[in-house]
């Protein structure tokens, strides 16, 4: 008789599927993604990575945002060059981009812009391996404003403003018309939440950097912590509470400063 295979204790992880799934998808409205639910697709123009998508237009996005795992030693397989602005953020290890000619060491916290069609490679040159946030979206430009230069920059290096709520560290300075998104890290020290209700125009990416805490979405009370993701739908009301111990932050992409089309 073969042994039978049991979860030890039955308990009731993630992992198992035994009723404590928090992944949830409510079209045109949200769709909850936790880390335990990701699953991970090689990409060809790279080697030595595993890429996590979370949004897509498949989802209702207008944007790309995934988590890239790259090995040591891997990395782009060479410089891309592509039709849309993105923007890189380390969450761990160490790479180095290559951009504009320039070569730059982007340790955790550290991110870069680019507009469309500007060259850069990214490479782990580390022994451990590297993740990234990876966020695409077709760039819209405006007569009015300039389309902003390469940014490569740090959070650490950007103060916090804090509102009646948040702490917020604009990455993508939103006084700057010629940006048309904004990725700003948002922290809530344990017990604080939103003042009200959010309803806006604005989609948003909020990938959780750390802490615990809920999103209520539209009427649904979603439980958060570090690596979950939550794509939030235009006009789909929405505010979020930290529990602690530590405060809760995320990365949050929204669209931003440009006019919409019939």
């Amino acid at each position: 008789m073969s042994e039978v295979k049991v979860n030890e204790n039955m308990r009731l992880e993630e992992g198992n599927h035994l009723g404590l799934c928090r992944a949830i998808h409510e079209p045109n409205s949200f769709c909850l993604l936790p880390k335990a639910f990701s699953v991970s697709g090689p990409l060809p123009e790279w080697q030595g990575v595993k890429a996590y998508f979370l949004a897509t237009p498949a989802l209702g996005a207008s944007f790309i945002e995934c988590k890239l795992s790259i090995a040591a030693g891997g990395g782009t397989k060479e410089p891309l060059r592509l039709p849309c602005e993105n923007y890189m953020y380390v969450l761990d290890g160490s790479v180095e981009l290559v951009i504009a000619g320039k070569k730059h060491i982007l340790e955790p916290k550290g991110f870069f812009w680019a507009p469309p069609s500007a060259e850069f490679s990214v490479k782990n040159r580390g022994a451990d391996e590297a993740t990234l946030l990876w966020v695409r979206k077709k760039y819209k430009p405006t007569k009015f404003e300039p389309v902003p230069d390469i940014l490569v920059s740090s959070v650490s290096d950007i103060p916090a403003v804090q509102t009646n709520a948040e702490r917020i560290q604009e990455c993508l300075p939103e006084s700057n018309l010629g940006y048309d998104m904004a990725i700003n890290i948002m922290t809530f020290d344990p017990g604080v939440s939103f003042p009200c209700t959010e309803i806006h125009v604005f989609e948003h990416g909020e990938y959780f950097l750390n802490g615990r805490g809920h999103l209520w979405v539209n009427g649904r009370y979603l439980e958060v912590t570090q690596d979950d993701f939550c794509y939030i739908a235009a006009f789909a009301p929405h505010f979020v509470v930290a529990y602690g111990p530590e405060p809760l932050s995320y990365m949050l992409f929204k669209d931003l400063s440009r006019d919409y089309e019939l």
